[in-house]
């Protein structure tokens, strides 16, 4: 069984700061699963079923290590938003 990180024992103080430099980090700056799980307000399980089904979120595989990209994750993003529900399919 694949051993996922979250930052749920994490103080607040640290997961701000944690989002503070994924937000002022350069654009192709790597980060782990887990601040890009909290940055996009999901779990790390659910970037890791993302990436077993072939979602749009590219990523960085070396060895057991994953990371993505920051302009992915703000590409990734962009793409998903949407104006009204008849555009979500």
């Amino acid at each position: 069984m694949m051993a996922l990180r979250n930052m749920n024992g994490i103080e607040n103080s640290q997961k701000d700061q944690a989002l503070q430099d994924f937000i002022n980090a350069p654009s192709n700056q790597n980060f782990g699963h887990e601040v890009v799980a909290m940055y996009l307000g999901c779990s790390p399980w659910t970037l890791a079923r993302m990436r077993c089904e072939g979602s749009k979120l590219p990523y960085t595989k070396i060895g057991r290590r994953v990371a993505y990209k920051k302009c992915d994750v703000l590409e990734y993003e962009k793409s998903r938003t949407v104006t009204c529900t008849a555009q979500y399919s």
